[in-house]
């Protein structure tokens, strides 16, 4: 996950990074696979559903290397699906279902960080 890596990366990087991730981008947010790919899953575990550390990772980092339009895409389309579909370990990439036990703190989590980085960012203007 070079991504990970933010500020630190090269701009050339940091948007052939933001390109990769946009391949990952459904409706609901970034699966694990891509959906068009050989190996996606539906149910896949981690080929194919949103999971929320992932997203977090990957929209910090692409934040901070200054992909922020796709970053907001993806903070935008996570919250969204938490709101709609719940705290879930993961989501079905294409239907937004929860899958797995329907009331996991680390989707709690992320979803408070996310929303309380969007709210900042109203406040803030940015």
């Amino acid at each position: 996950m070079p991504v990970a890596l933010g500020a630190d990366l090269p701009a050339p990087v940091a948007a052939a990074l933001a390109r990769g991730a946009e391949t990952h981008l459904t409706t609901h947010g970034l699966a694990t696979e891509p959906t068009d790919s050989a190996h996606y899953l539906a149910d896949g575990y981690w080929r194919g559903p949103i999971w929320a550390p992932s997203t977090v990772l990957i929209e910090d980092g692409l934040r901070r290397a200054g992909q922020t339009r796709i970053a907001d895409e993806i903070s935008r389309r996570f919250l969204a699906l938490c709101e709609k579909s719940g705290f879930a370990e993961n989501f079905d990439a294409e239907t937004g279902a929860g899958l797995r036990d329907r009331a996991y703190t680390w989707t709690a989590s992320s979803y408070l960080i996310l929303a309380a980085a969007q709210e900042q960012r109203r406040g803030t203007g940015g």
